[in-house]
């Protein structure tokens, strides 16, 4: 599955009146979404970027291609989605009733309520939209945390909240919400919360308090052209008739990146930097012949 995105910002002062026109240009009355989102990492590290450049035989480029066939080049974060009501929510004193555990009993029709997410970085294609993949796998039984845990293996790194509403037009999915999380040290834990705190004790992580604005297409079939384009000018669509309400553009994809960062050990210089040393000594050089 592969999304086509746009992004707007709504201030909260101007909430309600966009969500009036939203329900307008939808035809329809919001819905409520709640949702707790638990971010894992990969257990091992990412390579040196360009590190297969300065390895050299045709036994390390053999043994570097069979280790990409079992091991991915690239490691993403991913995530723990949780559907919530407010009922799911504690109470004002501090006494919380929803557990971290799989509901195997839903009927046919309900959806499940835990779910792994993985989404890639947008692209870089000149389009006017994002595009990006992502892949959205329910959970019917046994403990979430367990599955993202096996499955990397991950580590749980931390947690937070989306409040907001979901709106359909057509084909275009929009969501208006702002994002919460729970005052405090959050990533020091080895796993999520058995509990959820109280929706009171939630803070905005944004305190000017301002929505994003998501509106987003699903492509199942990305290499059909006529599909894609579709998706593409019916997205777009949307976009000019949010004009003079809300402006909706690209943000930096960079801001978006959802692939782990390689850190530099300790002590150990980079390429630039040599290059800099270099650039230094040969300007202290040029000014000491210059003094002679």
């Amino acid at each position: 599955m592969h999304e086509l995105l746009l992004y707007g910002q709504v201030s909260a002062a101007r909430h309600g009146q966009v969500m009036k026109i939203l329900a307008g240009v939808a035809a329809m009355q919001p819905r409520r979404i709640l949702q707790r989102r638990v971010i894992y990492r990969p257990e091992r590290e990412p390579e040196e970027p360009t590190s297969h450049l300065r390895r050299g035989g045709t036994q390390t480029v053999t043994a570097k291609q069979k280790q990409q066939a079992t091991t991915p080049s690239q490691l993403y974060y991913t995530y723990l989605v949780q559907k919530l009501s407010e009922d799911d929510f504690g109470q004002a004193d501090g006494k919380a009733n929803n557990t971290l555990s799989a509901d195997v009993n839903f009927e046919d029709g309900e959806e499940p309520e835990w779910s792994a997410l993985f989404e890639d970085v947008p692209d870089t294609g000149d389009r006017g939209v994002f595009a990006r993949f992502t892949n959205s796998t329910d959970i019917i039984g046994g403990n979430p945390h367990t599955f993202m845990v096996a499955s990397g293996p991950n580590r749980f790194v931390t947690e937070y909240y989306v409040e907001g509403h979901r709106f359909v037009k057509g084909n275009v999915v929009v969501f208006l919400h702002r994002i919460l999380h729970e005052p405090g040290v959050r990533n020091l834990q080895a796993e999520p919360k058995a509990n959820i705190p109280a929706f009171e004790a939630l803070q905005l992580l944004d305190n000017s308090g301002t929505y994003i604005l998501e509106a987003k297409v699903r492509v199942q079939d990305f290499k059909d052209a006529s599909v894609l384009e579709s998706g593409v000018n019916e997205l777009k669509a949307f976009q000019t008739s949010m004009k003079g309400c809300v402006e909706l553009s690209l943000p930096d994809r960079i801001r978006m990146d959802t692939r782990v960062k390689y850190k530099l050990p300790q002590g150990v210089l980079t390429a630039a930097d040599i290059k800099r040393m270099q650039q230094e000594a040969q300007a202290r050089a040029l000014a000491q012949e210059q003094q002679h």
